[in-house]
């Protein structure tokens, strides 16, 4: 029987009838504690040798291991993860044991051990019921400027007030191309900041979004927004992704993350310059000095970004889908084209709907079966004047 299995009262029975009970045999005694012959003499030397002590059980822990984590070691994984933590940086296993092996330290232990020892030292509970990181399936553009992804996100300055922070990453290798803080989400600022960064890095063959008004109106306004002319205008294709599924954008809305906590680490900005001051320098920070988890070992986004040829968008301007779009004419005879340009077909068509078919640069404007303008849209003006119409074939009376 093994002794963990043997009871504490069977165990002081033994030292009892060893002491006031000489008579009987060994097999009658075991018998009627319950216990086997071996465990009854285990017990038994156990007593004289130590007295009640040596009935309590015995360590199974080895008086010495080779192989654990040395002392100085767990320090130095310790001292690691509440700088990383103090900085505002992710500050688990795998970042820990890249820290370690980008400073140059010899024989780092592998991330599952650092992880038990932050276990064993009460810095983490662990989760053995969470989902295995081998289980997601990954996917990601195979060269840099593939594909770049473009998002907004909400931020409070020091006295409440709110701006929203524009961002672009590279989908292959996480890199964070620019960020701009606005007053808003709006366009103006989304296409400063593209803007900026295909003059940096190039133009990319394709553009990731979100459904949001200041990076397209296909899914909400059924128009082709000026952002989206102007992306397709350098050769760049733009995609959106699926209503109420923001696993589309996954690497983008998984990338708020650590901004989130490095902001949270430092004192709120007091302004719209202090915060874009903050914003490049966690960038620089973020591209060149943290291994990210999601690429090789120890590889920074601006190793990945660097270590390929990137891809190029298509040479040629791409020219926009057709939209059909029904409007109702203002009272002064106004009717929207989309992508802020407008044009006027007289107050006698006030009130009334009309359907707005638009190519590109080329539009019709019809009210049921009746064709009443044609035009060709001149970019570099909001307002179409009649100038730009082909010819007008009806007014109403």
């Amino acid at each position: 029987m093994a002794g963990k299995s043997v009871p504490m009262e069977a165990r002081l029975q033994v030292a009892f009838v060893s002491m006031l009970d000489a008579e009987g045999t060994v097999a009658a005694k075991c018998a009627a504690l319950g216990i086997g012959r071996d465990s009854y003499y285990r017990y038994l030397r156990r007593f004289r040798a130590r007295g009640v002590e040596g009935l309590l059980d015995d360590s199974s822990r080895p008086s010495r291991s080779p192989t654990a984590t040395p002392a100085s070691m767990v320090a130095l994984i310790v001292a690691t993860r509440q700088e990383l933590a103090a900085a505002g940086w992710d500050h688990g296993a795998r970042s820990i044991a890249a820290r370690l092996r980008r400073a140059g330290i010899v024989d780092v232990p592998q991330p599952r051990t650092i992880h038990r020892v932050l276990c064993r030292q009460g810095l983490i509970t662990p989760q053995p019921a969470k989902r295995p990181r081998s289980s997601y399936r990954r996917f990601e553009h195979p060269r840099p400027n593939a594909c770049w992804q473009l998002d907004g996100k909400q931020w409070r300055l020091a006295d409440a007030s709110t701006v929203c922070i524009l961002r672009l990453i590279d989908d292959h290798s996480r890199y964070i191309l620019g960020t701009r803080v606005a007053p808003n989400e709006n366009s103006h600022d989304a296409w400063e900041l593209f803007s900026a960064c295909a003059t940096r890095h190039g133009p990319p063959a394709m553009l990731l979004t979100d459904n949001s008004l200041a990076f397209n109106g296909r899914r909400i306004a059924h128009a082709m927004t000026a952002f989206e002319a102007r992306v397709r205008a350098l050769g760049t294709q733009p995609v959106t992704a699926s209503p109420h599924h923001p696993q589309t954008c996954g690497k983008k809305e998984r990338d708020w993350q650590p901004l989130r906590r490095w902001l949270t680490a430092r004192a709120p900005a007091r302004g719209i310059p202090e915060l874009q001051r903050l914003l490049d320098t966690y960038d620089v920070l973020f591209n060149t000095e943290r291994p990210h988890q999601a690429l090789d070992p120890d590889q920074t986004p601006h190793e990945r970004y660097t270590a390929t040829a990137k891809a190029l968008p298509s040479p040629q301007p791409l020219p926009g889908p057709v939209t059909t779009t029904r409007f109702t004419v203002a009272p002064n005879g106004h009717v929207n084209l989309g992508r802020d340009a407008v044009t006027s077909i007289g107050r006698s068509w006030a009130a009334a709907t009309v359907t707005v078919v638009r190519d590109h640069h080329d539009v019709v404007i019809l009210h049921e079966a009746t064709l009443i303008a044609r035009l060709h849209i001149d970019p570099t003006r909001r307002y179409q004047d009649r100038t730009t119409w082909r010819p007008l074939l009806s007014e109403r009376s």
